[in-house]
């Protein structure tokens, strides 16, 4: 059986929270009609037009300000603020948002782009829904202060040693290292492609070693 920490504990116990207010934690559909790419692009291009749009990703940051939530999430396209606002979402949505949800939850949020006072392209946030409660947090959460004052929690992952053996931890939280596997990706595919298209066969063998080798394994005594 798992073994949850303090932290996981909590978020396990949202989800029950949720399933009992009849919400599903984990609903099997999403209705994104842009990225946070398309739509910033989309926006600027022109912002004398309305620009509505239905953004889906992990949240990556909250900060709660009285009658004001702002939080940003991230897809794989990039990353775009959020700004809830009682007067559009209502007070109890507003609240089961600054409650229910956490850093790592994906979530997708309908609404209009708009530039903020500070400058920020945002999605000005009409309804919202959850996509999926994460229950192990994003690595080592850490306060940043900006330049208003305002704390604002980011999740941050800068170990070596956990980087290296947790990397899918690492491609969550670091965007350089996402963005070294999309050029990985692209790089391998180039190859794949020059090769294929001059009648070259892949075919898959074992690495040259100077030694032969087992799985990479330790021994271990099983439970019966």
């Amino acid at each position: 059986m798992a073994e949850y920490n303090s932290l996981e504990k909590i978020r396990l116990q949202k989800v029950e929270e949720l399933r009992a207010e009849g919400v599903e934690p984990y609903p099997t559909r999403a209705q994104r009609t842009h990225t946070s790419a398309q739509a910033i692009a989309e926006f600027e291009a022109d912002e004398t037009r309305e620009v509505k749009a239905t953004l889906a990703g992990r949240i990556r940051s909250m900060r709660p300000k009285g009658k004001l939530t702002f939080a940003h999430i991230e897809d794989g396209a990039g990353k775009v603020q959020l700004f809830m606002r009682v007067n559009e979402v209502g007070e109890a949505n507003l609240d089961f948002f600054n409650r229910m949800f956490d850093l790592g939850d994906f979530v997708e949020a309908t609404g209009v782009m708009f530039r903020t006072k500070a400058g920020e392209v945002s999605l000005h946030v009409h309804t919202f829904k959850l996509l999926a409660k994460s229950i192990t947090p994003l690595p080592a959460d850490k306060d940043v202060t900006q330049e208003d004052g305002t704390v604002v929690r980011h999740a941050t992952l800068e170990d070596p040693e956990i980087r290296a053996r947790q990397r899918y931890a690492d491609l969550a939280v670091n965007p350089d290292v996402r963005e070294t596997f999309r050029k990985r990706a692209k790089l391998v595919k180039s190859l794949r492609t020059f090769l294929d298209d001059h009648d070259f066969l892949e075919v898959e063998t074992p690495i040259l070693q100077p030694l032969y080798g087992g799985a990479a394994a330790r021994p271990f005594v099983t439970h019966h």
